[in-house]
């Protein structure tokens, strides 16, 4: 965790009140508590995240290894790593996954994928099958 990467990446924040319509490339971990209305995508690790807050809506796409949800989701999903849905979210789309939690009291309405863990000759798997997937509508 010393890498200059680690040390200088941040948290990008849509703030409660905010409206933010277009897509969104990220690093580290990126908070929605406002609304969004586009894709957002993660060109970091396997531990950046996306959090989506109780009263934070989001319609769109997001590809990303680590998704939270606790607010209000339209979307096509794709978390290369986890999902975690809380018990205040409702969620409508395809979800895919390698892991899934859903906390009681979560709704939740669509599909839900479950992706094949990754072997260390196929590094680029899941985001290669999300990308195709997307092509592929």
């Amino acid at each position: 965790m010393n890498s200059k990467k680690s040390r200088d990446a941040a948290t990008s924040l849509v703030a409660a009140g905010t409206f933010l319509s277009g897509d969104i490339t990220f690093c580290n971990e990126l908070v929605i508590a406002g609304t969004v209305n586009g894709s957002v995508t993660s060109t970091g690790d396997n531990d950046s995240i996306v959090k989506i807050l109780e009263g934070g809506k989001f319609t769109g796409e997001i590809l990303a290894p680590k998704i939270e949800i606790s607010g209000q989701v339209e979307a096509n999903i794709t978390g290369t790593a986890s999902v975690s849905i809380g018990p205040t979210a409702n969620v409508s789309g395809v979800i895919r996954f390698l892991k899934l939690a859903v906390s009681p009291g979560a709704t939740i309405s669509g599909e839900l994928i479950t992706m094949d863990e990754p072997t260390d000759d196929d590094v680029f798997g899941p985001y290669i099958g999300a990308i195709l997937h997307n092509l592929l509508k």
